[in-house]
């Protein structure tokens, strides 16, 4: 008796496959991804094989598989073709963009992970939108920048000039700090002064502070 003939799987998606291609490429396991990007290996392995479509995932799984994947979420919705309803970040100025934590400034290039997304301040050359998760700039003077804020940099104006904010690094990791010259030589200045200063020669600009946003209003917070 002639065996019964099994019905031929269906082929995976268009957008699992370039979820997989991903993983080969960056050499590693279904169990690492799973594990990075919080959620079970079968769960991911359904995703990957295309019968758990992405459309299905919560936000946070979402999340989770872009950074696993070291995308952004931008970055998942275009190398999958699966509209997320994401707006795209832009490369002017003029428009909106993904909105990135502090220490993105670490690898500006390759920001990981978006958190927000805003309107981009107009003027900016090369723009990057970070937000604020540190006190050092937090005072009472008007360069008082509240942790919560959208910093609106711009990559191109790395030349320090006294009286500005900046976005910077050190050995240290990521600062915030205005630009100032003291009678030792120019400093980074926190506004908050728990913070000591950073001499200049030890900083390295990622931008300036062109434009601060934030929803913190006195008579509301």
């Amino acid at each position: 008796m002639a065996n019964a003939s099994r019905t031929p799987r269906k082929p995976k998606p268009a957008w699992a496959l370039a979820i997989e291609l991903r993983r080969t490429a960056l050499q590693l396991s279904q169990e690492i991804i799973a594990e990075r990007a919080e959620m079970s290996q079968s769960y991911y392995s359904d995703v990957e094989r295309g019968d758990k479509s992405l459309l299905t995932l919560t936000v946070g799984k979402l999340i989770g598989l872009a950074r696993a994947l070291n995308w952004t979420l931008t970055e998942l919705q275009r190398a999958t073709g699966v509209d997320l309803g994401i707006m795209d970040a832009t490369l002017i100025a003029e428009g909106s963009a993904d909105v990135y934590p502090l220490r993105a400034a670490l690898t500006p290039d390759q920001p990981g992970t978006p958190v927000d997304h805003e309107a981009v301040a107009p003027g900016l050359k090369r723009p990057l939108l970070l937000r604020a998760d540190t006190d050092e700039m937090q005072g009472l003077s008007n360069a008082s920048i509240r942790p919560g804020s959208t910093l609106h940099l711009d990559l191109d104006r790395t030349t320090p000039e006294e009286g500005r904010v900046y976005v910077l690094t050190d050995d240290g990791g990521v600062h915030l700090r205005l630009y100032t010259a003291t009678r030792l030589g120019p400093v980074f200045r926190a506004e908050n002064r728990t913070h000591e200063d950073i001499p200049a020669q030890d900083a390295h600009i990622v931008g300036m502070v062109v434009e601060v946003a934030t929803d913190y209003h006195p008579e509301l917070n």
